[in-house]
C-alpha cells in the first residue's frame, strides 16, 4: 500500500492487530488430526524421493494402472516435514500457510476498499468460516493461498497499471501445477473476471463502463502462465488432469465435497445465512457501486459454492473480498464527546476484555476438541489392530478395503483393492480397468459379491459396517469366510 493512499476508518494499533490475529488465535486452540488423504500422500512422497516419479501404481494391488501423481510436490513436502518433525511440524506448516491466507485476505480487502475497519472485519469473518472445514493436511491448503495471492496480484495490477505485477502469474502457475495439478485450471478461471473488467462496454444512452486494466497484458500473462503449466513431471497429462478426473457421476455419490450445498446441513445453513446477509446489505446499503471484475468474482464463486461443497471456501475468501467493494464508502463516525473519552487507558481496558473473550472462546473450542478426540481416533486404533493380524498372516495378503480405509492400510504397508484416490481408479485415467465403477456396483449391491471376491481371490476383506453394508451381510453368512476381527464399524473377514 502506498504512503499516499488514504485509508478510512483507521483503528488503534492494538485493535487492528487483535482483529487481524483473531482467526489465527482461534485456529491454534482447535484440536486436529491428520486428514485421511495424508496416508496416501506420505508414502507417495517417500517413493518419489527414493525412486523417482512413478508412472504405474505403487500403492494398490493394481500394479498395471497408469497413474499421474498430480500432487507430487505436496506429497514430497508432507513426507519431509512429517518424517523430520512429526505431527507438530506438519500442523505448524499448515498454521503457517493459514497465517498467509489470513494476511493476504486482509491485504486484498484493504486494497479493494481502502477501508481498514471493513477490511479487518470481513477478513476475520472469512478466515473464521474457512478454518475448521477446509484448512487441513491436504494440498488444497497450499492451493487456497496460491489463488489468493494471484487475485491480490491481479487487483494490484489493475489499480497501479504496473505490468511488473503480472510476472507473478507464471510463477504461481508453475508452483500450482506441481503442488495440486487438478486445481491448476482455477488460476485461469479466476483471471476471467479481470479480463472481463478490462473490456470497455458502451451502449448509447444505456451504459458505459470504462476498461480497468489492459486486456492484452492480462491475456499475455494468461498465455505465459498456461505455458508454464507444461513444466511438470507428467507433461500434458497433468495439464489436462481435471478434464479426465471429475466428470464421473459415481464419484459425487462417494466424495461428499463434490455434492451440492445443502441447507439441511450445518455448513449449508451457515452458507445460506451468509448469502442472505450479503443480499440484505446489498439491498439496503446502496452508497457504493461494485465493479465488473468484483461482480463477476462474487457471482462466480457463489455459483461454485452452490454447485459443490468444496467451492464454498472460494466464496468465503474470494467472494466476500469482492463484495467488500460495495462497502468501501462505509464510514463510522465517532461523536467527539465519545472520542474524547476513549483515552489510552480505556483502549487498553477494551483490548484486555477482547483478549479475555478470545481466550475464553478458544478454551471452549479446545475442550470440545479434547472431548471429541478419543472418538475420532478410535477408528484408526482399530485399523492398527487389524494390521497386526494381517502382519501375522502366513501367506501373502490379498486385501479388500473400501474407499475410506484403503489409504491408511497403504500407509501401514499393505496393497489393498482401492483407496481415496478415486479418479485414478477410473479407466479413462488408468488405461487398465474401471475399478471405481466395479467398486460402486458392489457397494450399491448391483454386483454379486462372490463374483467379486472370487475374481481377485481375496484372502482378507476389511469391511466397514456402514459403507460396505451389502458385502458385510453377505460375508456373515458365507461359509467360506470367517470373522477374524470385529470392533465398532470395523470387520475383518479371512478366507477359510
Amino acid at each position: 500500500m502506498s504512503k499516499s493512499l488514504t485509508v478510512k476508518n483507521k483503528l488503534p494499533g492494538l485493535f487492528k492487530y487483535f482483529l487481524l490475529l483473531f482467526p489465527f488465535v482461534i485456529a491454534l486452540f482447535q484440536w486436529h488430526s491428520l486428514d485421511n488423504d495424508f496416508y496416501f500422500l506420505y508414502p507417495t512422497g517417500e517413493y518419489i524421493l527414493n525412486n523417482g516419479f512413478p508412472h504405474t501404481d505403487i500403492l494398490s494391488m493394481h500394479t498395471g494402472m497408469n497413474i499421474v501423481v498430480q500432487q507430487w510436490l505436496s506429497s514430497v513436502i508432507f513426507y519431509l516435514v512429517y518424517s523430520k518433525l512429526g505431527k507438530i511440524g506438519l500442523f505448524a506448516l499448515i498454521y503457517l500457510v493459514y497465517a498467509g491466507i489470513c494476511y493476504f485476505t486482509y491485504r486484498l480487502n484493504i486494497l479493494i476498499t481502502k477501508n481498514e475497519l471493513v477490511s479487518l472485519v470481513l477478513a476475520a469473518i472469512s478466515n473464521i468460516l474457512i478454518y475448521k472445514p477446509f484448512i487441513v493436511t491436504r494440498p488444497q491448503t497450499f492451493t487456497f493461498l496460491v489463488l489468493l495471492i494471484e487475485i491480490y496480484i491481479l487487483e494490484k495490477y489493475v489499480q497501479t497499471k504496473k505490468i511488473s505485477y503480472l510476472i507473478g502469474i507464471p510463477v504461481l502457475s508453475l508452483l500450482l501445477i506441481n503442488l495440486h495439478a487438478s486445481m491448476w485450471p482455477m488460476m485461469f478461471v479466476f483471471m476471467l473476471p479481470f479480463i472481463a473488467g478490462a473490456i470497455p462496454v458502451k451502449i448509447k444512452n444505456v451504459i458505459e463502463l470504462k476498461a480497468e486494466g489492459n486486456i492484452l497484458h492480462l491475456l499475455g500473462a494468461l498465455a505465459i502462465g498456461a505455458a508454464m503449466g507444461f513444466i511438470n513431471p507428467y507433461g500434458m497429462s497433468n495439464v489436462f488432469y481435471l478434464l479426465s478426473s471429475y466428470g464421473d457421476n459415481q464419484l459425487a455419490d462417494t466424495i461428499l465435497e463434490m455434492l451440492p450445498s445443502d441447507i439441511g446441513s450445518t455448513s449449508g445453513k451457515i452458507l445460506f445465512g451468509v448469502i442472505i446477509l450479503m443480499g440484505l446489505i446489498g439491498f439496503f446499503y446502496k452508497k457504493s457501486s461494485i465493479t465488473v471484475r468484483h461482480l463477476c468474482l462474487l457471482l462466480g464463486t457463489l455459483l461454485l459454492a452452490l454447485l459443490h461443497r468444496k467451492g464454498v471456501l472460494y466464496f468465503y475468501i474470494y467472494g466476500i473480498s469482492a463484495f467488500s467493494c460495495a462497502l468501501k464508502d462505509l464510514e463510522i463516525e465517532i461523536p467527539s464527546k465519545i472520542r474524547s473519552k476513549i483515552t489510552g487507558r480505556v483502549q487498553a481496558l477494551l483490548f484486555v476484555m477482547l483478549v479475555i473473550f478470545t481466550v475464553g472462546l478458544c478454551g471452549i473450542n479446545l475442550k470440545k476438541s479434547i472431548d471429541f478426540m478419543p472418538a475420532s481416533m478410535a477408528h484408526y486404533d482399530r485399523l492398527d489392530e487389524v494390521s497386526e493380524i494381517l502382519n501375522k498372516s502366513s501367506e501373502p495378503v490379498v486385501l479388500y478395503t473400501n474407499f475410506g480405509d484403503g489409504q491408511y492400510m497403504e500407509y501401514k504397508g499393505f496393497r489393498p483393492y482401492i483407496d481415496g484416490r478415486a479418479e485414478l481408479f477410473l479407466q479413462q485415467n488408468n488405461g487398465e480397468f474401471d475399478y471405481y465403477g466395479e467398486y460402486y456396483q458392489l457397494r450399491t449391491a448391483h454386483m454379486y459379491y462372490r463374483d467379486f471376491t472370487d475374481k481377485y481371490q481375496f484372502n482378507y476383506l476389511l469391511v466397514n459396517g456402514s459403507s460396505d453394508r451389502y458385502l458385510l451381510m453377505s460375508l456373515l453368512y458365507d461359509e467360506d469366510f470367517e470373522l477374524a476381527y470385529e470392533k465398532g464399524e470395523v470387520y475383518l473377514f479371512a478366507r477359510k
